[in-house]
């Protein structure tokens, strides 16, 4: 239907991103009842099954080519996926939900500084629009309240959440380039399986403290099925291939959508009132990702088709 793969790249990416925020209010229904490592865990150990019946024939026919990729796939489900539970779990614990929500949208402009200085020259466009989408992620997580920014107290966890940020932002530019026979479905496989290796010692030292919590019952099991399904494989698996069709600058700017689509979630899952707040940051996001996208070209590798892409 499109031919220009920015576009395409960009629609996989907006995929991603709106069901990640979905996922965040689900979780939201979740709270009290699993605890956020045992949950991760969970979800990923769930997706990794559900890959297992389909994919390993293929990850058994491009293994010589993975493995000569695997220590950026080790890299990739440490920065990306295994490190971000623990430390925003920790980081909670001393910092404000605030200050961990403005530092967490951070990410887009940590991948194009980390990109720059790589070499990869940005546009001014790009710079441009991603500063205007911070500043509407920052507009809507202070509720329009510019005294929350200029008032933040930083603690230790706000260090944590800030490595969270910067290691998901080396995830997407680790996953730029990939060997050219090496499919989206392998690299995903390969990466739930060694993040479930990595966060099994998470879930043991979380089982020994008082607060750990499991209760199956039905809002949980919606929470790890839905994050398995959705926000595991299918997101994950269309924001590498946005990565590789648009590139980790622009999927950084569509990024800062997420606390958008989290806030009309909120609206339409929760009851949550959507106010101007939402609107004028909803501009200035929208506003940001297509003047960064000005400055977007086709990315030179595409990603190879696997059986379940669209």
């Amino acid at each position: 239907m499109f031919k220009n793969q920015v576009v395409v790249g960009s629609l996989y990416a907006l995929c991603a991103t709106v069901l990640w925020a979905g996922a965040f209010i689900i979780a939201r229904l979740a709270v009290g009842e699993i605890s956020p490592m045992t949950l991760g865990a969970t979800r990923w150990g769930m997706a990794l099954l559900i890959l297992s019946t389909f994919m390993l024939p293929t990850v058994k026919k491009e293994w010589p080519i993975a493995k000569t990729f695997l220590p950026q796939i080790i890299a990739a489900a440490l920065f990306g996926v295994a490190a971000y539970s623990p430390l925003s779990y920790f980081a909670a614990q001393t910092t404000s939900a605030i200050n961990l929500s403005l530092i967490s949208v951070t990410t887009p402009i940590f991948i194009v500084i980390i990109a720059a200085g790589m070499g990869q020259k940005q546009s001014i466009n790009t710079w441009a629009g991603c500063i205007v989408a911070l500043l509407g992620s920052f507009y809507l997580v202070s509720g329009g309240n510019i005294d929350k920014i200029l008032g933040m107290q930083f603690a230790a966890g706000d260090i944590l959440m800030l490595a969270a940020a910067v290691g998901f932002a080396i995830y997407s530019l680790i996953l730029k380039k990939t060997p050219e026979g090496l499919s989206g479905g392998t690299i995903m496989y390969l990466m739930s399986f060694f993040a479930v290796l990595m966060l099994i010692p998470c879930v043991i030292w979380e089982s020994t403290q008082p607060s750990m919590v499991f209760n199956m019952n039905g809002i949980v099991l919606l929470s790890i099925t839905f994050s398995a399904i959705c926000s595991s494989i299918i997101a994950w698996w269309t924001w590498n291939i946005g990565l590789k069709k648009a590139g980790p600058e622009l999927c950084g700017m569509i990024y800062y959508s997420l606390p958008l689509w989290g806030g009309v979630f909120a609206y339409i899952f929760l009851g949550e009132q959507m106010t101007s707040v939402h609107y004028i940051s909803g501009a200035l996001i929208i506003g940001g990702i297509v003047w960064a996208s000005r400055g977007a070209k086709k990315a030179p590798v595409e990603i190879e088709a696997t059986p379940n892409e669209t």
